[in-house]
């Protein structure tokens, strides 16, 4: 951590992405424990916990990494991951606010227990801190398919259990059984064109201001 003594302004990068991450990591372990007491071992059931749980689980890399180098830049690796945390997050609050509040009602989303922390303050402090803090190397092109996997990976696995009768959602879109082939088609395409966009989205703006 001597490098931070010899550059006051990377000591000052530095400081400030820690606070991000610290903030990020206590906020998501509230969280964390919160729907820990409330679903139990069926809380990665939804795309919202699995989103906010790998953000804890960077932050917290990404903490230890700032600290050992005394620099502000981290592995492409773990950035290729912050990428997806700062994608599917922001699918979780699109969805939440456009999709499943107008339905439910956006008290229930954005304002009860640890609804903000899930539905907006996660996805905002992620987003910003992948966009304008830790810097890393010049990430490959197929780094813009990695949101999208991940949430592929977490749809095809929804969908078998669901047509297993495990699982029953936890989203409309997922209950295979009821729901029409074609309303769960839509939903797949909107939401990977949703992942590729962003993606693409968030590693230009990157781009141009992070070297």
């Amino acid at each position: 951590m001597s490098n931070w003594k010899n550059n006051g302004k990377a000591a000052g990068a530095v400081r400030t992405a820690l606070a991000f991450h610290g903030v990020l990591v206590l906020l998501e372990i509230i969280a964390l424990v919160h729907d820990i007491y409330s679903f139990g071992p069926g809380l990665f059931q939804y795309y919202t916990v699995d989103s906010n749980v790998l953000q804890l689980a960077v932050s917290c890399a990404v903490i230890v990494c700032l600290v050992k180098s005394g620099e502000d830049r981290i592995p492409g690796s773990l950035k290729t991951l912050h990428l997806v945390c700062a994608v599917c997050l922001t699918i979780t609050f699109l969805i939440a606010l456009l999709v499943l509040a107008p339905q439910e009602g956006f008290a229930y989303y954005f304002l009860s227990d640890v609804a903000p922390i899930n539905h907006f303050l996660g996805p905002l402090l992620s987003v910003l801190s992948f966009l304008f803090l830790e810097k890393a190397v010049r990430l490959p092109k197929t780094a813009v398919l990695a949101p999208l996997a991940a949430t592929l990976v977490y749809g095809v696995a929804a969908l078998i259990l669901n047509g297993a009768g495990i699982l029953d959602g936890p989203y409309f879109f997922l209950r295979v059984r009821y729901e029409a082939v074609s309303t769960i088609a839509l939903w797949f395409g909107i939401i990977s064109v949703l992942c590729l966009f962003l993606s693409a989205v968030y590693l230009a703006i990157r781009g141009k201001v992070t070297r």
